[in-house]
């Protein structure tokens, strides 16, 4: 599908006002996301049972924008706006009113497996403390760090 961007193209293309596709569309979005954008990640999830794929694509896809929001625009105060734009997301998503298609397709998973919106929000607040600090100074800072921005994602997949 030609409106299957990366998500800084996509939000150059479509902006932050993006209508929500329907759920097939979102769902494959996040599944061409997963498969396309970096190589590793899609052989490693062929090793994942069938019935769990599609919502590892959906939390890889949240985490792949959150990610790139971050580090691929260039320009700090940017992607600290569009970091704000992409937690306002998680809360309509959870409220029931996703605006987006990653959030379309990851309200099916966090549904199903009850995944708690705090995660979420943390690994946002890890993108955003990447915009604002570029070194730790101790072992107990970098941990701290850790608590946004790794142990977020291994409890969303393991859960």
């Amino acid at each position: 599908m030609n409106c299957f961007l990366p998500p800084v193209a996509f939000v150059k293309k479509f902006g932050t006002d993006h209508p929500v596709w329907t759920l097939d569309t979102s769902l494959s979005y996040t599944r061409w996301l997963a498969t396309h954008h970096y190589e590793n990640f899609h052989v490693a999830s062929f090793l994942l049972p069938k019935k769990l794929q599609q919502h590892f694509f959906n939390v890889y896809a949240f985490c792949r924008w959150a990610d790139d929001l971050g580090d691929e625009l260039g320009d700090t105060a940017q992607s600290l706006e569009l970091l704000d734009w992409w937690r306002r997301g998680v809360e309509k998503m959870y409220a029931g009113e996703p605006c987006h298609p990653v959030f379309a397709a990851l309200a099916e998973s966090v549904s199903e497996y009850r995944l708690p919106k705090q995660l979420f929000l943390d690994l946002i607040h890890a993108f955003e403390q990447d915009q604002r600090v570029h070194r730790y100074e101790t072992f107990d800072e970098l941990l701290g760090y850790c608590r946004y921005s790794a142990n977020p994602v291994g409890r969303l997949v393991l859960r």
